[in-house]
């Protein structure tokens, strides 16, 4: 593959953009260091009415470090944070790789069989959860799953649960900083890619790599802005999240801000907040814009005074972008992300014109490249033709974790193969047209149908499931499963809902099902997805 010399992005830099060469090279904790001793006495995180300045954010993460070498963390030891949305978690990233352990993010609502699954490929022998979570996915097994666990006490009567208080670290208050051995180059954090099955891989994202990507943002957007003192951030997406760590966590944590956390997203709740605080910036995927859409009191609550609209996770339609722009008086900024990419790799641009149905022009130091792979190799496609989006830059991951073959075919020469299929402008604007992969993105999380299908395969008289994305205005997409069933055997949805719950996360379960008496089949035998009868499901069907 030649090498790319005309990037047409780059005229539209202002400035300091342009003169922007390379990213720090520290680590998570050096940049925590940075932060406490330039914003010590602001307020770095509110949660449920308390506050934590960056001294105290801090202080807190050297002492849970230390806590966790007591508890005998060891480098490259991989911990698994099962929590909400919490001053706890914030805490937890900077102590785990301060004391040179790896993050094993997990959705705190994963049912237990799920997080099993992670726990297993990743490692992790250590696991810090809720007591609530705790009653839930392990009520008999000791620690949590057989792990040993640090248990982040949130009802009266929590300590009753085996393993270590978080709270414990408070005897590490005031012992001064832990000094850290952690390397830019070490892998701080596996972020799973979603599924129950093979396709589910753990993304190894080092401190350099995070690092990189806070400051590829905050070069476009808040270092441009003059952003307040005190200025908030709304933490409303799920912190397991890639975007919600490091577009929203350390981000703010980079720029001085004050992250508002919390844990369930309520529309009516969501708009009275924004009313009651005031925040700069608001980050959500569209299903959470669409719902605050539909809320009554969306026109009464406050949606101008933010300046900076964040979304993520999935496409949003036009008309709903309209809408909430109508409401809110603001604007949303879109952009692309992928796991692998830390993961925001395209944003439109604050500072040139936005371009509707645009992922936006690179970040800063990213190369992008559509390319075409044929029998006599990868050709790099002209401006408007349509090829596979390949992505490089100091944000690309390490590899997936213990897959050394999928590594090799997704990374070649510091290349990510995105899987997603792009056109580029003569301006430099992306746009993503579709996806070679089948998976599904709704609500802003990625779902394997293949993963679905093995769980519907497990009810009984279940013969034959095929599970596509369908597009949906409010989530994106929506799951659609087609299922046969053995001769004269009937089920209903419901029944098929709570099979489902007890194995899948609730974005992970059909929508809508289709019965059939057999699914088309190629003339190998495969089934043909793009031969199911979408168009004959109502449109107003499902959940």
């Amino acid at each position: 593959m030649s090498p790319s010399h005309d990037q047409p992005w780059t005229k539209l830099y202002p400035p300091s953009v342009q003169q922007m060469h390379s990213t720090p090279d520290v680590t998570l904790g050096d940049m925590l260091a940075e932060s406490r001793a330039r914003y010590s006495d602001r307020t770095a995180m509110t949660f449920e009415g308390r506050t934590w300045t960056f001294e105290e954010l801090h202080q807190q993460a050297h002492a849970f470090a230390k806590l966790l070498i007591q508890n005998g963390l060891r480098p490259g030891d991989r911990v698994a944070i099962v929590l909400p949305n919490r001053p706890e978690y914030v805490t937890a990233i900077f102590g785990v790789t301060l004391a040179q352990g790896i993050v094993v993010q997990i959705n705190n609502r994963y049912p237990a069989e799920e997080i099993r699954r992670i726990l297993d490929d990743s490692g992790a022998d250590l696991v810090i959860a809720t007591d609530e979570t705790v009653s839930r996915c392990s009520p008999e097994e000791p620690g949590f799953l057989g792990r040993r666990l640090i248990r982040v006490d949130t009802v009266q009567g929590g300590d009753d649960h085996p393993g270590t208080a978080f709270s414990d670290l408070e005897q590490f208050l005031g012992t001064g900083p832990l000094q850290s051995a952690a390397e830019p180059a070490d892998v701080a954090v596996l972020q799973y890619t979603g599924g129950t099955t093979g396709a589910a891989k753990g993304v190894m994202l080092t401190h350099r790599n995070l690092i990189a990507n806070v400051e590829q943002r905050y070069a476009v957007t808040y270092g441009l802005l003059d952003v307040p003192v005190g200025a908030k951030t709304v933490n409303v997406l799920p912190m397991c999240h890639v975007f919600a760590l490091t577009a929203v966590t350390l981000l703010a944590v980079r720029s001085g801000m004050n992250q508002l956390l919390i844990q369930d997203f309520r529309p009516a709740q969501m708009l009275a907040t924004i009313r009651d605080e005031k925040p700069y910036v608001f980050s959500g995927v569209p299903t959470m814009y669409t719902a605050l859409n539909r809320d009554p009191g969306v026109n009464t609550s406050g949606l101008d005074q933010v300046a900076i609209f964040n979304s993520a996770g999935a496409g949003f339609p036009l008309e709903q972008i309209k809408q909430f722009e109508h409401n809110s008086g603001g604007r949303i900024i879109e952009g692309f992300g992928i796991s692998e990419a830390s993961p925001s790799t395209h944003l439109n641009p604050l500072y040139a014109d936005r371009k509707v149905g645009s992922i936006g022009i690179p970040l800063p130091l990213t190369e992008v490249r559509v390319i075409n792979q044929s029998g006599d190799g990868v050709h790099e496609l002209p401006v408007g033709e349509i090829g596979e989006m390949i992505v490089r830059g100091p944000q690309i991951m390490k590899g997936y974790w213990n897959r050394p073959e999928q590594t090799a075919e997704t990374l070649r020469d510091g290349w990510l193969l995105t899987g997603d299929l792009a056109r580029m402008d003569e301006d430099g604007y992306f746009f993503i047209v579709g996806r070679k992969k089948e998976m599904i993105v709704t609500s802003g999380f990625n779902v394997y149908p293949a993963e679905v299908e093995q769980i519907l395969a497990k009810f009984p008289g279940m013969l034959e499931t095929a599970v596509v994305g369908r597009d949906d205005e409010y989530r994106g997409e929506k799951i659609v499963a087609f299922i046969t069933l053995e001769p004269g055997l009937t089920v209903t949805d419901e029944e098929l809902d709570a099979h489902c719950r007890q194995h899948l996360a609730g974005y992970k379960i059909p929508r809508e099902y289709a019965r059939l008496s057999a699914l088309p089949r190629t003339a190998v035998g495969k089934i043909a997805k793009n031969q199911l009868p979408l168009g004959t499901i109502a449109s107003a069907g499902g959940k």
